[in-house]
């Protein structure tokens, strides 16, 4: 027998949904809403009686009948031999939206919605249909609703301001606003600008993505590399921190990039003509794309033989298929067996990978697989520097000057 617990778990599906808020932007309806349950049956009634008959009054002090507001009970007669005639509840039914509203206690919520959707109809009714599509979100944002009215209407007048959003001066908003409803914001400001004041080929926020995508201004990555030929050196700096945009822009003349991840090592590698190493990447390789005169080099990349270095070694060959994996072969992971560390279990990578070669996979397998040893990992600081040197001289075209 359904407990007022459960009428009102069922009674609010339709609220957790969103259907009805969706209902209420879209002048639809969804009402009556019906709550169907199993009626005792005749064997449960002459059974269990007083309990039945327990169960029915609670259901009545808690329906329309009594409280005003609520649900209606839909009866139904049975016949028994052993009681005779029966009326009993067959479903419940709420008719009215403040029926089931207060049965729910949400008529609060309710009228902070609405009020969301009248300012949106006044302001900006292009924002309507995402309110259908999203409306639970936008309810947690109602507070704040007129200020992100603000805001759209802010960048409706200056689309692709070229600012940034420090520098953006809008009436009643201050900047952080922005920064903290950048998800929201997202969502709606395509809704209201021209397609071509929208970088559509922007997904997500990642990679300063809000701002790319709207034409703000951003704090750019920056990259750190040392051109290890003095050839290549030009104003004398030979280590040097740059922009990511800027570096896009300039070749600086190498023809060999060598990639690593440890700090030390790139700022130890040895000098080599024609060369560059740039480090202290990371994950953070997935930008490396954009620096489209990468793809005119030979590239290198040198990590940790662990299953994270394969993978940032495999993502980088998936953009620049070219790259050669350097010391990071089992020749050099079994030659420093001593110097075996291991990686922390819960954090290791453990998908798969598209761009190894086949000793690499076979070496990246054995690692996921603990063929080895348990969870084990060379990183690449621990690899005597003499080695280093013997196996720049083993490429072509790259020779060691010290």
């Amino acid at each position: 027998m359904i407990t007022q617990a459960q009428i009102r778990k069922k009674a609010m599906i339709q609220w957790n949904s969103g259907a009805f808020l969706s209902s209420c932007v879209e002048n639809t309806t969804i009402f009556p809403i019906i709550i169907r349950f199993r009626t005792p049956s005749g064997k449960e009634i002459l059974d269990t009686y007083d309990r039945v008959r327990t169960w029915i009054q609670a259901l009545r002090n808690n329906s329309k009948e009594s409280t005003a507001n609520g649900y209606e009970i839909v009866w139904q007669s049975i016949r028994h031999r052993n009681i005779g005639d029966q009326q009993l509840p067959r479903q419940l039914v709420f008719s009215t939206p403040a029926d089931w509203l207060t049965f729910i206690q949400k008529e609060k919520e309710h009228r902070a919605f609405m009020d969301v959707v009248d300012q949106t109809r006044s302001a900006r009714p292009e924002l309507l249909p995402h309110l259908a599509q999203k409306p639970l979100k936008i309810l947690g944002d109602a507070a704040h609703w007129p200020k992100i009215l603000t805001v759209c209407e802010w960048f409706k007048n200056h689309p692709s301001p070229g600012l940034y959003i420090r520098q953006l001066n809008i009436a009643g908003v201050d900047t952080k606003f922005i920064e903290t409803h950048k998800s929201l914001l997202n969502d709606l400001l395509p809704l209201v600008l021209e397609k071509t004041q929208v970088d559509g080929a922007v997904t997500g926020l990642a990679k300063h993505g809000f701002e790319r995508k709207f034409g703000l201004a951003y704090d750019p990555p920056l990259v750190r590399l040392r051109l290890l030929d003095p050839d290549l050196v030009r104003g004398g700096f030979s280590d040097i921190t740059v922009s990511l945009d800027q570096l896009a822009q300039i070749d600086v003349g190498a023809k060999t990039v060598f990639i690593t991840e440890n700090k030390i090592n790139g700022l130890a590698f040895p000098q080599v003509r024609q060369a560059m190493v740039i480090f202290g990447l990371g994950y953070g390789a997935e930008m490396l794309p954009e620096i489209g005169w990468l793809g005119e080099k030979d590239i290198f990349y040198w990590g940790d033989i662990d299953t994270h270095g394969f993978a940032i070694l495999s993502q980088i060959r998936g953009h620049f298929s070219h790259v050669r994996s350097f010391l990071m072969d089992r020749k050099t992971f079994m030659a420093h067996q001593a110097l075996w560390g291991t990686e922390i279990p819960g954090k290791r990578f453990t998908g798969n990978l598209a761009h190894l070669t086949e000793p690499e996979h076979e070496l990246f397998d054995d690692l996921k697989q603990h063929r080895l040893g348990p969870h084990l990992r060379l990183e690449q600081e621990r690899i005597r520097f003499s080695v280093l040197l013997d196996e720049l001289g083993r490429f072509q075209g790259v020779r060691a000057t010290n």
